[in-house]
Formats: C-alpha cells, structure tokens, sequence
C-alpha cells in the first residue's frame, strides 16, 4: 500500500477514507431501488439506466469525501450473469455485462481528479465464494464441499446460478495445482480457483490494468479461503499471460459476526467452523494473523489486513486483537508493515434468511463516524505505533454518504488527513 498512497504525498502512516455500503446505500432514498436478485447491486450493469444509478453512487461517494472507491463488482462471478440454460454466446454478453463495472468507476474517479486536488483510487471489490451461494454464507463460512468440509457445510447453501451456468464455465483448478504444495487441501485448491478465474475475466477489461491498481477481498469468513486468496493472485500475477501487466496491490478483509446478541456477553468473533474450538478472538488472532501475513511460498502476501460488515460497537475490540497478534509475532520485526483496512456496517444486523436489517444500536451518521474514528486511533497507537503502516476506513451496509461525510470530517477534525 506504500507504493500507491506513498509518505511524501499522503504523510506518515496516512489515513484514507473509502466509500460505504454499495447496496443498502441503493435501496435508500433517494436512490429506492428494488434490488432482489443473487447479483444485488450488479443486477445495475445489465441496463444503460442501471449504471447510470451506479455512476451517480460512485459520484456521491466522491462528493461525501472518499479517498478510494469500489467497484460494484462485490457478488460478480460469471455464472451468476449467465441465463439458467446457456449458451457460448451468452458468456461473451455475461463478461461484457459484468465487466462494464470497471470502467464505469474508474471514469467516475478520473473526472473528479480531474476537477478537484484529491485523486481518488478505484478498488476493485470482490466478495467471498460464500456470496456465491443462497442463502449467503459470508457470515458463517460454511460452504458445501468442494469448497469446504461436508461435515460444518450449511445444510441449505448452493450455488446461487445453474449447474449448467457452472458447467459452461470451468474452474481453472489445474493451474492452481501446479507447484503447489501436497499439503494443501481440496478444498483450497476449489476456493483458489473461484478466485483466480473471477481474476482472470475481470482482467479482460482494459481498464483492469489501467485504472485499477487495487484489489479488495472482502468479508472473508475462513482461515482456508484467506490462504486460497493468496494462492489466486500469486498464480495470477505470476502467470505469462499478466508477467508485463502492473502488479495489483491487495489486501483481504475478513468478516467477525456477533454472538450472544443482545446479552451482557455480546462479542465479535470469526465464524470459520473449523475455529469452533477456540472460544475468543484473542485465541484465533494469531492464527488469521499467520494466515494472512506470514510469508508462503507460492502465495503472494497482502499488503493490508482488515475487516468489514462488523459492528462498528465492536471495532475497536477487533483492531486491537488484529493489531496485538502482529506485535507478538514476527511480523513486527518485517521492514514494511501492512496496512490497517477496515470498514464496518452501519451497526444494523442483517437476516441472511429474510433478506431484512433491523437497527439495534440506532447510531446516528455522527456517533458512527466517532466509534470508527476511536477504532482507527487504537491501530495508529498500537505497539507504539509500528504496528501498521497506514489505515484505510469506510463503512459497510447500511453506512451511507451521510456516515462516510462524517468520517471524513472526524479524520480531518483528529489531524489525520486534510479536507
């Protein structure tokens, strides 16, 4: 991240805002719009009239203060935009349709630049393999074999697309397993393929290596999914197809749902089953620290680590636990340090069943913005400061343009970045 936000423009250790939540923010007024398909918000790429909306939104991220805005490009893969019986003719349409969320982005951060002294980044957003699925599984990290183990898989979840959508467009496993160790499971050989192959469409549009020089995986639920992420983009930056394209800066965001709800003992914690065992997030830090972080042959390393659509209640809890799992490792030693990035929901709770929110914390834009900005001064002050090498905070559903302006404004108010 040092490269794209370097000292001698940003300061030391800089504070970047990104944008909020793409899909509630669009079902809000005055957007209203009835988003109800497994694509949510990428349903918009398919008419001239939908990616108008979408380019009004990035606008409207642009114009409340964001440093960094994302593709909407969250749920898209291509089975998801390919009719349930189709043909190769139909692939070529679902491309183009998905891709058309690059360019329209990056248009939308190129003419503000043009027009304002910031220059905005445009990320490329791209979900779990668990918002693949219906019901969604990104909050639980229980995917049906081959992507994860039979015995915690969600008994409902399946692909959210046609067997025959799926059958049209194979996954790239033989390219993951080349070189790679023996050690690595089946399951994360499937997980790094989903991820490489959305890579590999995704990069068919110019403005992939023209206009997009970061990459966002984002609510990761599962400790094999973080390490099946970096095996996609070591296979994919290393390919001879992409050896003369920029190298994508990346970092991985994962997810930490509430338990015990409502109750005295209400906390966040990562919910990848095959963690069931340890009981706090203090237990597994480090072992997502490791994961995501430690050096791997054959896996490329992110240059961030975060969270997303988790309590802005608990956020402080979560940046604590990340950042004292870093100190205490070896980590802490490595010369260039990751980046801090995250970006919590707007405190509403999200029923993967019902497909409803309801609003336990009731939190102003204000209050919301004055927890997340508590959060990023607990990261700018851990291990003395060494810990992480700059921040990037936003929200996550329901934090709209409201809540990002007053981020922005909390940031500029605590002397971390200027108007």
């Amino acid at each position: 991240m040092d490269s794209l936000f370097p000292q001698d423009s940003y300061g030391t250790r800089p504070v970047l805002v990104l944008d909020g939540g793409m899909g509630t923010t669009l079902q809000a007024p005055p957007f209203e719009l009835g988003l109800d398909s497994a694509l949510w918000s990428s349903e918009l790429l398919a008419t001239e009239d939908g990616r108008a909306q979408l380019e009004r939104l990035h606008k409207t991220w642009l114009g409340a203060g964001a440093d960094i805005v994302e593709t909407c490009t969250y749920q898209s893969s291509l089975p998801l935009f390919l009719p349930a019986s189709p043909s190769s003719a139909d692939q070529s349409t679902a491309l183009s349709t998905m891709n058309a969320a690059l360019p329209l982005a990056v248009s939308c951060c190129s003419s503000h630049a043009s027009s304002s002294s910031r220059k905005p980044t445009t990320a490329l957003s791209l979900g779990p393999y668990g918002s693949a699925l219906q019901p969604g599984q990104e909050y639980s990290g229980a995917y049906p074999p081959p992507f994860g183990p039979a015995e915690t898989a969600a008994k409902d979840a399946k692909p959210a697309c046609s067997q025959e959508a799926l059958d049209l467009v194979p996954l790239p496993l033989d390219e993951v397993r080349a070189g790679l160790a023996s050690t690595a499971s089946d399951e994360e050989v499937h997980l790094a393929a989903w991820h490489l192959q959305r890579l590999q469409h995704f990069s068919q549009s110019p403005a992939f290596d023209e206009g997009i020089p970061l990459l966002a995986f984002e609510t990761v639920p599962s400790l094999t999914e973080i390490l099946a992420i970096r095996r996609a983009m070591h296979v994919f930056s290393t390919s001879s197809s992409h050896s003369n394209s920029p190298k994508k800066t990346f970092y991985i965001s994962l997810v930490f749902p509430r338990i015990n709800e409502g109750t005295s003992a209400e906390t966040v914690r990562f919910p990848d089953p095959s963690l069931a065992h340890l009981p706090t997030l203090a237990d597994q830090a480090p072992l997502l620290v490791q994961a995501a972080l430690e050096p791997r042959e054959g896996y490329a390393t992110p240059a961030g680590l975060g969270f997303n659509c988790t309590s802005p209640l608990h956020a402080s809890f979560v940046v604590e636990a990340l950042s004292s799992a870093i100190a205490s490792s070896s980590l802490s030693k490595a010369q260039t340090k990751p980046w801090l990035v995250f970006y919590p929901d707007g405190g509403a709770i999200y029923d993967v069943q019902t497909r409803t929110w309801h609003h336990p914390a009731g939190l102003t834009d204000d209050a919301w913005a004055s927890l997340v900005a508590d959060a990023v001064m607990v990261g700018r002050e851990a291990g003395e400061g060494e810990v992480w090498g700059g921040v990037v905070v936003g929200g996550c559903c329901k934090a709209g343009p409201g809540a990002i302006r007053a981020l922005k404004k909390e940031v500029v108010k605590r002397g971390w970045a200027k108007e």
